[in-house]
């Protein structure tokens, strides 16, 4: 080959390579959902996300990967699927900030509805189908579904535990979010939004930097300005819950919160907000804001003088509120009034009721932890609902004392549950005569019982499974740490 043929070459060569880090957004019809996917150092989780979004059953999308400089291999996994998938963009965030990422994503997106899946998190197959055409057919600005909480404790061992909305299949408006004294809904990525309905009202997230609580601005401003929405009953979205890095987990939540309540407030006094409804829905989410993650954070940790200052300001902003009159009993949960008015106005009594109450909503969940862990042997008794929760919650905390789930039901004899084979009570207490067995059933449970004492099982090993089916608490972690 001459040195003009090289010299094109090496032209054609790095044309195609900067093509592939970022390629020009350029479909002839636009696609029917804009997919975001924000990364930073997702190494881990990328592939099963990426793979989640091509393979949805609604192919017409396209697919922004907004990354915030990764070192950790993640830029050459998206780059490894855009080169094979044309709908994938790779475009690099010259900001560390989640809220930047998703609004240069919005920027560059081309579609009729725009979609958000975070980056360890998957998606099920159906989901932008399903939620695109209720979408159409009711001329939504938005269209959203539960979600599963998502756990791997060990290689291969998978838990998705429920999270549904409730009210679905209505027209929902603003006005249904203002008569609520709780937002029923807290996640922007379980759902679709219309591009033009944000574009209108200039929903964007706040740029801060980081990534922690930056969505709280854009689901609040959603929901002040929705016109048509709607929950439905199918659960889609997988949002994991065993990621170290999650915000979820960030002790600077009080601050981050506190940076996200004044730029709601400064949004609504620049769009000309000044309705009492919506000032006095925004009040009632600013109680939620500080208090609600307070009480979580408490549950594990002491408040340094960061939180302590960034709570001092949500106390003044609460305050005001009151004087205000957009605070007010009558409109609130009578839980959420007592500890706002042991906030603001008994600070130290404050203190010692949150302390008291941390600690109560901890045992609730690590008390039965640290039993289960005591037991040499551990039978789980039945494989149902109410079994995957008590299991997920204690396979979270690394308990490596159960032997085996039995079921009566002689159609799951020798299936799996989860790595576990099902055996029948009468195999596992010939197996097992000594261990501790966990009746998993939570209505009638005294059949079971009777059942295992029939087989000379002592009462004492044997124990009722009473905990709340709740996702957030069966998939804490006790006995691990943070």
């Amino acid at each position: 080959m001459d040195s003009f043929g090289k010299r094109l070459e090496s032209i054609i060569d790095k044309t195609q390579k900067e093509w592939k880090e970022e390629p020009p957004i350029n479909q002839s019809t636009p696609p029917k959902i804009s997919v975001i996917l924000p990364s930073l150092n997702v190494a881990a989780y990328i592939r099963e996300c990426i793979k989640s979004v091509i393979n949805q059953t609604l192919s017409d999308i396209e697919i922004l990967c907004i990354d915030a400089g990764s070192t950790d291999g993640t830029c050459e996994i998206i780059k490894e699927y855009a080169a094979k998938d044309s709908r994938i963009h790779f475009i690099l965030s010259d900001k560390k900030s989640y809220g930047y990422q998703i609004n240069l994503g919005m920027d560059r997106a081309k579609g009729e509805y725009l979609g958000i899946v975070e980056t360890d998190d998957s998606i099920e197959p159906d989901m932008y189908e399903i939620l695109y055409k209720t979408a159409v057919e009711n001329n939504l600005d938005y269209a959203k579904a539960g979600f599963y909480t998502l756990v791997t404790p060990y290689e291969g061992e998978q838990y998705l535990l429920e999270n549904p909305l409730s009210d679905t299949d209505q027209v929902l408006s603003a006005q249904y979010f203002m008569e609520k004294s709780l937002s029923p809904d807290i996640y922007i990525w379980n759902g679709i939004y219309k591009l033009a309905f944000l574009r209108e009202f200039h929903i964007r997230l706040n740029e801060s930097q980081g990534a922690a609580f930056q969505d709280c601005g854009f689901r609040y401003l959603t929901d002040m300005n929705l016109r048509r929405g709607m929950f439905i009953k199918k659960l889609f979205y997988r949002y994991r819950r065993d990621n170290a890095a999650a915000s979820t987990y960030n002790p600077n939540f009080a601050r981050f919160n506190l940076e996200e309540c004044r730029y709601i407030r400064e949004k609504m006094r620049e769009y000309g907000i000044t309705d009492r409804e919506r000032w006095a829905f925004m009040a009632r989410e600013t109680v939620m804001m500080a208090l609600s993650p307070y009480t979580t954070f408490r549950e594990h940790s002491l408040p340094d003088q960061s939180v302590l200052s960034a709570l001092e300001e949500f106390r003044k902003i609460m305050i005001q509120d009151r004087e205000q009159g957009i605070l007010k009993q009558e409109e609130m949960l009578p839980a959420h009034w007592i500890e706002m008015r042991l906030f603001t106005e008994y600070p130290d009594a404050f203190e010692a009721y949150i302390s008291v109450k941390a600690k109560a909503d901890y045992d609730i969940y690590g008390n039965f932890v640290q039993k289960m862990a005591e037991k040499k042997q551990l039978v789980i008794f039945c494989t149902g609902k109410v079994a995957k929760y008590a299991l997920c919650l204690m396979r979270m905390n690394r308990l490596e004392n159960i032997v085996a789930v039995c079921d009566n039901d002689s159609m799951k004899w020798g299936n799996k549950y989860q790595s576990y084979e099902i055996l029948s009570p009468e195999e596992t207490v010939r197996r097992y005569p000594n261990a501790h067995y966990l009746v998993a059933k939570q209505s009638h449970p005294e059949e079971i019982i009777e059942q295992l004492l029939n087989n000379g099982i002592l009462k004492e090993k044997i124990s009722v499974y009473k905990l709340p089916l709740n996702a957030f608490g069966s998939t804490n972690l006790f006995m691990r740490g943070l």
